[in-house]
C-alpha cells in the first residue's frame, strides 16, 4: 500500500543526543526537498462539487493533495502529518484529515484547527453533520466533536456482538446515523439522544460498505461475499441485489438521466448494473491494478471516477447509448517501486524510471500534470479480447535502460533491457510510446545492459554471453558485433561510448574492462580488475570511468591513460547504483548498508555521508547540479535532495568510516522541509561569512576597476543630456493662497521651517568680515590633504560616495588662483590613480569631465605646471595601454593557434 510506502512513522528526523548536547541529525550538502510521483493510495478519496466545477481530494500517506477533475490538475499540498492518514472528508469547505487519533482541519492545505488527541485508538471513517465530526475508531466505538469549540461532543461504545465497520448519515435522517457491523447486521443510532432506534437483522456477510443511494430511505449495502443489496430502511425490506465475484469495497449510483449502479471490487474490476431492467451492463476489467478503493460518480455528469492501491486516478466518460466507458482523463504512478532512475534532458525537467510494474514512466520535476507513462499499445483492448489482465500483456520487468536526446525529434531515443529476454526495445519520447523495432541478440543470449551513443546513430546491447551487438536507432539493422576470442568471456555488466565515437567501453563479471575501436570492433586496451565487476559510470567530459565491484570498492578509471586514478572504499554492503556530478567533481554512490556517500575526486575523500530508512536503489544527479534523486525499496515515489552548495556557501571535511552515520526523514510531498542547523556549525558558518573580503588588487601589475555601479561614472559623461532630458516642460507655478501648514525644510526627514523672532540690539553688528569667510569645501579639503601626504586615496574614497550629480559641481566650483593651484592637486590626483592602477574606469571619466569644464582655462595659461602633469598622465596612458593590449594580442594568437590545430 502506498500509504505505508511514504514515510512509516520511525522515519521522522531524530534528534540524537552527543555529550548530553543535543543536535539534529543532517547532511552537509543534501537538504531533503520534495517527493514526486505520488496520486492517491488506499484510503477512499473525497469528491466535492462547488457550482460546476469538481474537486477531488486524495490521501498520499502523511499529505493529501486536492486536483481539479475538471483538467486533472494539483491545485494544493496538505502540509505533512505527525501520523499516516486514515480517513479524509469534505465539509464546509474544510479538509479534514484523521491521523490515529486526532483530527485535523485545512483550508487551501492549511492546517486551520485540531481536535482529538487523547486515547490509544485510531480513525477510520470520518462524518460532517453541520459543525460537528463524527468519528468512527477501530476500538469499535464513535466519537463526535463540536468543531468549533474542539470539545468532545458525545461517545457511543458498541456492544461486542456488535463491531462497526462503516457509517452514513441518511438523506433526510435527522441527527441519525447508520452504522454496519462486521457480523453484517445494522443500526440506526440518534446522536443528539445517544441511543440505538433500530437493528437490522444480518445479512448473512460481513458488510464491507455503504451508501446512500439517489432514492430516499433505500441504501446500498457491500457484503465480503460480493452481494450489494439495495435496501429501505423505512421499511426494513430488501429491494433487489445483485451480486459480483469477490469482496465489494465502493458503491456509486449515477445522478443524471441513467439508471446505472457502479460497484467495485479488490482485484480492480468495476461492474455497472443497469437498476431499472435489473441486468448487469459491463464489466470493466482490469480498471485497475489492484485493489480499487472508491469511486464515485461526478453529480449530474455522466463521468466516473476510480482511484486504487495501484497509486492511479481515472475518469471514465460515458457516451450516451453506450453502456461501455472509455478512459477520459487520469493520474498515475509507479504502483511498484521503481528500479532505475535517471534524469533526461539537459534542464532537469524530467527523469525517467523503471518500475517493478513494468512500466516506463516520465516524471515532470517541475510540473505533475506533464508526467506521463510511456504506452506498450493497446493493452486495454488486447486484454479484453483476449480476456486477460493488463498486467499479463505488458513486457518483461526492464532491468536497464538508456536515453539519447540527439536525435529525439527524428527516431526512437531510449533503449531498453528486460528480464530474462534476448531482445532490446526502443521507445520514442516524441510519441510517448513505444517505439518500432525489437533489437534481438544475434547469438540468442539474455540482454544485460544497453546503451546508445552521444550522436544517437546506434544503440548497443551487452549480453549475458559476453557479446555487445550494435544496431542502427533509425533502421533497427545489426551493424557489427563486438566480441571474438579478446572479447568478454561473461556477461556484460556496462557499456559506454565517448562523444566521438571514436572507442567503446564495456565492463563484465569477467573482471575486466575493455576499450574497443568503434570502427573496426577490435580491442584496444584490457584493463584487469580484482573482482567482478558490477556496474560502470562514464563522464564523458572528463573520460573518467567509475566502476563498482563485487568486493565493495569503487575505482575510478583514466580513459586516455588506462589508468586507476582513484579508489574510495566505506561501503558495507553492495553498492547499488552511483552516479557523478554534472562538472565531475563529484561521484555519488548508495548501497544495501542505507548509506548515501559522496565522493570527491580531486581531494580523494569522502566529503559527505547519510543514511536513511529505506535502502537506495537508483540515483541519477540533475544536469544542472541542483537536485539529486533517488528511488527507495517499497517506495514507489522519486525523491528529491536540494544540493546545499548550490546556494550556499558550505565547508566540506574529510569524512572518516568511524564517525556517527547521520540519519535522515526521506523528503515529503508538501515541499522544502525544514531543518534546523546545530548551534555550533550556524556560529561557525557565521565567523566563516564574516572573515570573507574581497581583495582591493590582487597584484600591483593588475588593472583593477572599481566596485562602484556602472551607470555612476557612465552618468557624469551624460550629465547635461541627462539634465536636458529630464527637464519640465512647464516652471513650476506658485500656490494661490499660502499653506495654513507650517513650511517644511528639505531633506529626507521632515522638518518644520520655524524661524524664532529675535530682539535685534543697536549694539549688534551684522557686518560679517572677508577673513572670516571659509570657503574650503571637503573636497577641496582632501585634495589639499593627499597633496601634503602625496597619497590621494582619501580623497578618491570620498568623491565614490558622491552622486554624479555632486561629482560635476565640485568640479566646476573649485577655486581658481592665479597658479591654478587646486586644478594642479586634482591632475596630481589622477596621476596617482593611474599609477597605483587602481579605479581606472573612474580616472578616465573624472579626468574627461574636468578637462571638458577646466580646459580652455588651461590653455590660456601655457606656462603653468599644469602642463606638465598632463603630459605625464598622457605617458602613463601610453604605457598602461601597450602593456595591455600586449597581453590581449598574445590570448588571441594563442586561441587562434590552439582552434587552427
Amino acid at each position: 500500500m502506498v500509504a505505508s510506502d511514504l514515510n512509516n512513522e520511525n522515519k521522522k528526523r531524530r534528534v540524537e543526543s552527543t555529550n548530553g548536547k543535543l543536535t539534529v541529525a543532517r547532511s552537509h550538502i543534501y537538504q531533503p526537498f520534495r517527493a514526486i510521483g505520488y496520486v492517491t493510495n488506499d484510503v477512499p478519496f473525497v469528491v466535492e462539487t462547488r457550482g460546476q466545477d469538481h474537486f477531488l481530494t486524495t490521501c498520499v500517506g502523511y499529505n493529501f493533495q486536492i486536483y481539479n477533475l475538471e483538467k486533472m490538475n494539483l491545485l494544493f499540498v496538505g502540509s505533512r502529518t505527525d501520523r499516516a492518514i486514515t480517513a479524509m472528508t469534505v465539509g464546509n469547505n474544510v479538509t479534514y484529515t484523521a491521523c490515529g487519533n486526532t483530527i485535523i482541519g485545512s483550508k487551501r492545505g492549511k492546517e486551520i484547527s485540531r481536535v482529538g488527541g487523547e486515547g490509544s485508538f485510531t480513525i477510520f471513517q470520518l462524518l460532517v453533520l453541520g459543525s460537528y465530526i463524527a468519528g468512527l475508531c477501530d476500538d469499535n466505538s464513535l466519537r463526535m466533536w463540536d468543531v468549533s469549540s474542539g470539545e468532545m461532543y458525545t461517545e457511543i461504545e458498541f456492544d461486542a456482538g456488535f463491531t462497526a465497520s462503516a457509517m452514513i448519515h441518511p438523506s433526510t435522517y435527522l441527527n441519525k446515523i447508520l452504522i454496519s457491523s462486521t457480523q453484517g447486521t445494522m443500526q440506526i443510532w440518534n446522536i443528539r439522544t445517544n441511543k440505538m432506534i433500530y437493528q437490522f437483522k444480518s445479512f448473512g456477510s460481513p458488510i464491507t460498505c455503504l451508501t446512500q443511494s439517489p432514492v430516499v430511505d433505500v441504501v446500498a449495502v457491500g457484503t465480503l461475499e460480493g452481494s450489494v443489496i439495495l435496501y429501505n430502511i423505512k421499511m426494513d425490506e430488501k429491494i433487489d441485489s445483485v451480486r459480483q465475484n469477490d469482496r465489494v469495497t465502493a458503491i456509486s449510483f449515477r445522478t443524471d438521466e441513467e439508471q446505472v449502479m457502479a460497484t467495485a471490487s479488490m482485484h480492480g474490476d468495476v461492474a455497472l448494473w443497469d437498476l431499472q431492467n435489473r441486468r448487469l451492463l459491463h464489466i470493466m476489467r482490469g480498471a485497475h491494478d489492484g485493489l480499487i478503493s472508491s469511486i464515485a460518480f461526478l453529480s449530474g455528469q455522466p463521468v466516473l471516477v476510480t482511484a486504487g492501491a495501484d497509486n492511479a486516478v481515472k475518469q471514465w466518460k460515458f457516451e450516451k447509448d453506450n453502456a461501455v466507458p472509455h478512459a477520459f482523463k487520469q493520474r498515475s504512478g509507479h504502483h511498484a517501486p521503481p528500479t532505475k532512475i535517471r534524469y533526461y534532458d539537459e534542464n532537469g525537467r524530467f527523469i525517467l524510471s523503471a518500475g517493478r510494474d513494468q512500466t516506463l514512466r516520465a516524471f515532470s520535476v517541475y510540473r505533475d500534470a506533464q508526467s506521463f507513462e510511456l504506452s506498450q499499445g493497446h493493452l486495454a483492448k488486447k486484454a479484453k479480447s483476449k480476456d486477460l489482465r493488463m498486467d499479463e500483456l505488458r513486457l518483461p520487468l526492464i532491468t536497464d535502460f538508456d536515453a539519447g536526446r540527439s536525435k529525439e525529434k527524428e527516431w526512437d531515443n531510449v533503449l531498453t533491457a528486460h528480464l530474462n529476454d534476448n531482445g532490446g526495445r526502443t521507445w520514442t519520447m516524441k510519441n510517448k510510446s513505444i517505439g518500432k523495432h525489437t533489437l534481438l541478440s544475434t547469438d540468442k543470449s539474455a540482454v544485460k545492459v544497453t546503451a546508445i551513443s552521444a550522436c544517437g546513430n546506434y544503440g548497443f546491447l551487452g549480453c549475458a554471453s559476453g557479446q555487445i551487438d550494435m544496431y542502427n536507432m533509425q533502421s533497427g539493422l545489426h551493424r557489427k558485433t563486438f566480441g571474438g576470442p579478446d572479447g568478454h568471456k561473461k556477461a556484460i555488466s556496462g557499456l559506454a561510448s565517448d562523444y566521438t565515437n571514436r572507442y567503446l567501453v564495456s565492463a563484465s563479471i569477467d573482471r575486466t574492462i575493455k576499450i574497443w575501436d568503434f570502427k573496426s570492433a577490435k580491442v584496444l586496451h584490457t584493463i584487469e580488475m580484482e573482482s567482478p565487476i558490477a556496474s560502470i559510470q562514464y563522464h564523458r567530459d572528463n573520460d573518467l570511468v567509475a566502476v563498482v565491484c563485487d568486493d565493495l570498492g569503487i575505482r575510478v578509471v583514466d580513459i586516455e591513460t588506462q589508468k586507476i586514478v582513484r579508489e574510495f572504499w566505506g561501503h558495507r554492503n553492495r553498492i547499488t547504483d552511483m552516479t557523478f556530478t554534472p562538472d565531475g567533481r563529484w561521484i555519488v554512490s548508495a548501497s544495501l548498508d542505507s548509506t548515501v556517500r559522496t565522493w570527491d575526486l580531486s581531494s580523494s575523500m569522502m566529503v559527505d555521508i547519510f543514511k536513511v530508512e529505506d535502502i537506495v536503489t537508483s540515483l541519477s544527479f540533475s544536469p544542472k547540479g541542483d537536485f539529486l534523486a533517488t528511488s527507495h525499496m517499497d517506495n514507489v515515489g522519486i525523491f528529491l535532495w536540494a544540493n546545499r552548495t548550490q546556494f550556499a556557501n558550505i565547508a566540506l571535511r574529510s569524512i572518516v568510516d568511524d564517525e556517527e552515520v547521520e540519519l535522515l526523514a526521506l523528503p515529503s510531498l508538501g515541499g522544502l522541509d525544514e531543518v534546523q542547523v546545530d548551534d555550533e556549525e550556524e556560529e561557525e558558518a557565521i565567523v566563516v561569512s564574516d572573515n570573507l573580503a574581497t581583495a582591493e588588487q590582487l597584484a600591483d601589475e593588475m588593472i583593477t576597476l572599481s566596485l562602484e555601479p556602472r551607470a555612476k561614472w557612465q552618468n557624469l559623461l551624460n550629465l547635461d543630456t541627462i539634465k536636458q532630458r529630464n527637464k519640465p516642460t512647464e516652471a513650476p507655478k506658485v500656490p494661490e493662497k499660502a499653506p495654513f501648514f507650517l513650511p517644511t525644510l528639505p531633506g529626507a526627514a521632515p522638518r518644520f521651517a520655524i524661524q524664532e523672532e529675535k530682539q535685534e540690539t543697536a549694539t549688534e553688528s551684522h557686518r560679517v568680515q572677508f577673513s572670516e569667510l571659509n570657503t574650503e569645501t571637503e573636497f577641496t579639503r582632501f585634495l589639499r590633504q593627499g597633496h601634503e601626504q602625496s597619497d590621494y586615496s582619501e580623497f578618491i574614497t570620498y568623491v565614490k560616495t558622491l552622486n554624479p550629480s555632486a561629482i560635476d559641481l565640485e568640479m566646476r566650483t573649485m577655486p581658481i588662483d592665479g597658479d591654478l593651484t587646486q586644478l594642479n592637486y586634482f591632475m596630481e590626483a589622477i596621476a596617482y590613480m593611474l599609477r597605483t592602477r587602481k579605479n581606472f574606469e573612474l580616472a578616465q571619466a573624472w579626468l574627461n569631465v574636468f578637462l571638458m569644464i577646466h580646459g580652455d582655462l588651461i590653455v590660456a595659461n601655457p606656462s603653468n605646471p599644469i602642463h606638465d602633469k598632463l603630459n605625464d598622465i598622457l605617458q602613463v596612458q601610453k604605457e598602461e595601454f601597450g602593456r595591455l593590449s600586449e597581453h590581449i594580442h598574445y590570448g588571441l594568437c594563442l586561441i587562434d593557434f590552439a582552434r587552427k590545430a
